[in-house]
């Protein structure tokens, strides 16, 4: 989780953080990250990271949690999970639950997984949202 941390700033305020034991390092339950791995199948998110996983993997094991993320992608999983999350720095947050299906720019070829580019035609392959849900 700490590798996610990249701006300076926040470098900073964790590294305080950690030298004060005021932060603890922890790992998800295999339960909880069983769980994050299903809804993450159910909404077709595919770009979330093992320490993005194990955050929301954490949540539910410390709930009620609040999650602190800028990240969109996070944000509709955690959504979808119930669990109440805070923008950090970009004071905007995700407003809907949303499914995704990765479509071909060129062809419009629909592909339940991500791809470099279309097998068909050689095109860039983009996610897309195909549904959504009003935030809890």
């Amino acid at each position: 989780m700490i590798e996610e941390v990249k701006d300076l700033h926040s470098m900073g305020n964790l590294s305080f953080s950690m030298i004060t034991n005021k932060v603890v390092a922890m790992e998800p339950s295999p339960s909880a990250l069983k769980v994050v791995e299903k809804v993450i199948r159910e909404i077709n998110e595919r770009s979330l990271t093992k320490t993005d996983k194990s955050v929301i993997g954490l949540a539910i094991d410390l709930s009620p949690a609040v999650v602190f993320t800028d990240d969109f992608s996070v944000q509709n999983v955690l959504m979808k999970l119930g669990i109440k999350f805070s923008p950090v720095r970009l004071g905007r947050a995700a407003q809907e639950i949303k499914t995704f299906t990765y479509v071909c720019e060129s062809c419009g070829r629909v592909y339940k997984e991500p791809k470099q580019e279309c097998p068909i035609c050689g095109g860039k392959i983009r996610k897309s949202a195909i549904k959504s849900n009003q935030r809890n």
